[in-house]
């Protein structure tokens, strides 16, 4: 029998497009703050990175200052009040995502979510998609008290799967998952279709994917071969 192999997936940006929802709150934001919406690109590619980074992409684009340190605070509260209230309106999972999770919870991989929104943000969003319980452990950034690239909240997530570093892979869209991976000596997998800042070669990951179908079969491969 294969030894245990267990899969981590980031959010934002790899399991699931949240950017029509995050780009609508922060554009309720911006137009408090009497400043035009972020466009679109700019939007999708800030998706991943936090309230802050949303707003402040908005901010620029329309040559506005950025509000000063002290005001962030309550800003960022108010961002997340407004996006719980509508956190699935019209996020969805990437097409062949869900197919993928199913595909490896029948296939008896671990698997986990590792991501930097908030976990209980994260579990709602997961639960309104009727995919919460596809998973053994969902760890956000506040679960720990810190975020990755820090490789601490995937070690947990890949320990509350029942799962061990050497034998797992994380799936993501960004830097600070390639970074987290490597510090946490598991493979990093880049989601080629995710909210990338930079050309997929530049990530540096182990493995790049184009297409959620070809997740499986990477899967599968790592799980025969890995010690």
């Amino acid at each position: 029998m294969t030894p245990h192999f267990t899969i981590v997936f980031d959010l934002d940006g790899t399991l699931v497009d949240t950017a029509p929802d995050l780009i609508a709150v922060t554009n309720i934001m911006l137009s408090g703050m009497n400043c035009g919406p972020v466009p679109e690109e700019a939007g999708r590619i800030a998706a991943g990175q936090g309230a802050k980074v949303l707003i402040s992409a908005g901010l620029v684009a329309h040559g506005r200052p950025l509000p000063p340190d002290e005001a962030w605070p309550d800003l960022i509260a108010e961002f997340i009040r407004l996006y719980a209230e509508r956190i699935a309106e019209h996020s969805r999972p990437f097409e062949g995502m869900r197919e993928v999770v199913r595909h490896c919870r029948s296939a008896g991989f671990g698997l986990a979510v590792c991501t930097n929104k908030k976990d209980y943000l994260a579990e709602s969003l997961l639960r309104e998609l009727g995919m919460a319980e596809d998973f053994h452990a969902i760890v956000g950034a506040n679960t720990l008290g810190i975020g990755k690239p820090d490789p601490a909240p995937l070690l947990h997530g890949i320990a509350q799967a029942g799962g061990t570093p050497d034998r797992a892979l994380l799936l993501g869209d960004s830097m600070a998952d390639v970074l987290a991976a490597r510090a946490a000596g598991t493979f990093s997998v880049l989601a080629g279709w995710g909210y990338l800042d930079r050309p997929a070669s530049a990530y540096q990951a182990d493995f790049t994917v184009e297409r959620a179908p070809e997740v499986p079969t990477l899967i599968e491969a790592l799980a025969a071969t890995s010690p």
